[in-house]
């Protein structure tokens, strides 16, 4: 990439990473709304850089254009935007619990990356090898295959890792907003 393409990645990544930060530690419920819609458009963002037309494309239409219009509306329509501070005591308590785990969680994500970069090259060669067989290609053609490649292929082959952390992480989200609407709820 050109050193404007690296600034310009460099300065997206900042935006999402800031905005995300910004959804975390939001007082109000539709400041942390607009923060995760820029964060959602700096991944699409960062698709981009990455060559995934299609997947940005994904990201734009069903996370920006649909999920964050129905936080949106949501937040709108609900009675109950901004939750009642409590204890001073115990927010301090529950911000150095979640920084614990969190640091946690990123000690074992990135424990597990290093651990699975062999495993990981064996099993795209396994996949290779087996896509080669059931398409009857032999290993020179492979090579003029390659741009065929589905879009499934590319995802459970040379990016399986990205896209099983990707779902773990939204099972995370999915979890998470369980959890916050139960306190609502029940408060």
């Amino acid at each position: 990439m050109s050193p404007t393409a690296d600034i310009l990645f460099w300065m997206v990544m900042a935006v999402t990473i800031a905005s995300a930060a910004l959804v975390v530690v939001a007082k109000k419920i539709l400041h942390a709304a607009f923060a995760l819609s820029i964060c959602f458009l700096g991944v699409a963002a960062i698709y981009v850089f990455l060559h995934a037309d299609f997947i940005a494309a994904v990201q734009l239409i069903v996370y920006v254009g649909g999920i964050i219009v129905l936080i949106m509306f949501a937040v709108m329509f609900s009675s109950h935007t901004q939750e009642a501070g409590g204890e001073g005591g115990r927010k301090v308590l529950a911000l150095g619990a979640g920084a614990a785990t969190a640091a946690m969680l990123f000690t074992a994500i990135m424990l597990i990356i290093s651990r699975l970069q062999q495993p990981l090259h064996e099993a795209n060669a396994f996949a290779t090898q087996a896509y080669q067989h059931t398409a009857g290609i032999t290993g020179q053609d492979l090579a003029a295959e390659t741009p065929r490649l589905g879009l499934g292929h590319i995802l459970m082959g040379e990016y399986m890792l990205p896209f099983e952390v990707a779902s773990i992480l939204v099972l995370a989200a999915l979890v998470g907003a369980v959890v916050i609407v139960r306190k609502e709820t029940r408060g």
